[in-house]
């Protein structure tokens, strides 16, 4: 099982970075889950090569936890003050490229992660859209897109709260570096068609929305 939760903090990132991470090794520390990760929304530098994508009104950060005791068990994470749950899923994660990691829990992953919470369009079911995405167009990502270093698909199975936005799956895009988000997003123009033409097929962009973070592993 994996839970993503998705929150909103009045906090700054320095301080919700620094509170989040200490909860979490603690959480995973006592059985909580088995292991966990904070996407945080960039900020500085990074923020100037990805800051038109940033559209996402609801969420300032994103924990995963992995293998939970149970739905009700990952919903008992402690949130600093001044931070609030906005939504909270189980998925099915289905990792389409994974990277080999090479550096500590202490420091963030390399690059920017784009963390796109996405809406099938309306004339699907959502496990049409969930097939599509698996079996179409993420093979079709991989050929066209050879920027995403690391490319995880969330499938939402339940949303585990009567306010979660009902998403139907939220998908991690990864690049090397802030500035691949730009070179490496197509290899080229007719691969840029023909990705945002299979998009059309099961997703609408209307109702979906892009946080760009940086990554965080725990432990």
């Amino acid at each position: 099982m994996k839970v993503l939760l998705t929150l909103r903090s009045d906090d700054d990132a320095d301080t919700l970075r620094e509170e989040l991470l200490a909860t979490l090794a603690k959480f995973v520390e006592s059985g909580g889950a088995a292991r966990a990760a904070l996407d945080l929304r960039v900020t500085g530098d990074e923020l100037d090569e990805v800051k038109a994508l940033d559209n996402d009104p609801y969420a300032d950060a994103v924990v995963s936890l992995w293998a939970p005791p149970s739905h009700e068990a990952a919903l008992q994470l402690p949130l600093p003050s001044g931070t609030e749950l906005v939504g909270a899923y189980e998925v099915d994660e289905i990792v389409q490229r994974d990277y080999e990691r090479t550096w500590p829990a202490d420091v963030a992953s390399p690059g920017v992660k784009l963390v796109c919470f996405v809406t099938r369009r309306e004339g699907i079911t959502h496990d049409a859209y969930s097939a599509h995405w698996r079996e179409r167009h993420g093979p079709l990502a991989l050929e066209h897109q050879p920027g995403f270093w690391h490319y995880v698909q969330n499938h939402v199975v339940g949303w585990l709260t009567d306010s979660t936005p009902r998403y139907d799956g939220i998908g991690e895009l990864h690049f090397r570096s802030a500035g691949e988000v730009q070179t490496g997003m197509f290899a080229s123009k007719e691969g840029e068609r023909l990705i945002w033409e299979d998009t059309e097929r099961f997703m609408d962009h209307s109702r979906s929305t892009t946080l760009p973070t940086n990554e965080y592993l725990v432990p």
